[in-house]
């Protein structure tokens, strides 16, 4: 991870974001930049966050780890949105794993030092809800989509979703755990897409040749 301190380069990034739309001037002073990678470990599980981050750019994974030791994929986050807002407001205690899809560039605010002062904030308060209210609604079309919708369509938002550029590289095991499908059905549905001409198979994953066709499948709403 890297961390940036220089009040210009935090200030560009919350003008260019929508930072003051949840937070105060005054909340800025005491940030820094934090600057994760790909595949890095935004947070890990059980973890107790240090600091709410509010995301400025990239996306990332969602794990939970269920009790019988069985690792899931749940969701995905893209900018602008909260990393640690639940534990914030003592919803959950500790944190799920988050994991960096692309590189994510956060602002971040000592979670302890800040608490009182943004649960004080009737506007930061007020935003929060209608943020979480419509990260409660897109969590629920998403699992709508999941039961109502074949798995080609499933699988086409999936792609447009995780893709970098035209790339498609994410683990057949966790894109089948995401779609509550078989790993099999997946191959299946995979195997159609490069026949139609829409994947082609490639040495880190695939490339995306028809974005029209995907982006058709993909419409299901």
């Amino acid at each position: 991870m890297e961390r940036v301190t220089s009040p210009e380069q935090i200030k560009i990034a919350a003008e260019s974001s929508e930072f003051f739309h949840y937070f105060s001037d005054h909340i800025l002073t005491f940030t820094q930049i934090h600057r994760f990678e790909a595949d890095e470990f935004i947070l890990c599980e059980g973890q107790t966050p240090e600091y709410l981050y509010f995301v400025v750019d990239g996306k990332a994974k969602v794990y939970i780890t269920h009790s019988n030791g069985k690792t899931s994929l749940v969701n995905f986050l893209y900018a602008p949105c909260f990393i640690g807002e639940m534990e914030l407001l003592n919803a959950q205690r500790d944190a799920i794993g988050v994991q960096a899809m692309t590189t994510v560039t956060c602002i971040a605010i000592p979670m302890q030092q800040f608490r009182n002062t943004l649960l004080s904030d009737s506007v930061f308060l007020r935003e929060l809800c209608i943020y979480l209210g419509k990260k409660a609604t897109n969590n629920s079309r998403t699992y709508t989509h999941n039961m109502s919708y074949p798995l080609e369509n499933r699988l086409a938002r999936c792609i447009q979703l995780t893709a970098h550029g035209s790339i498609y590289s994410e683990k057949h095991t966790e894109t089948a755990e995401y779609l509550a499908v078989t790993y099999r059905h997946l191959l299946f549905v995979i195997a159609n897409f490069i026949k139609k001409g829409i994947l082609k198979k490639i040495t880190n994953g695939y490339k995306i040749l028809d974005h029209d066709a995907l982006n058709h499948l993909a419409n299901i709403d």
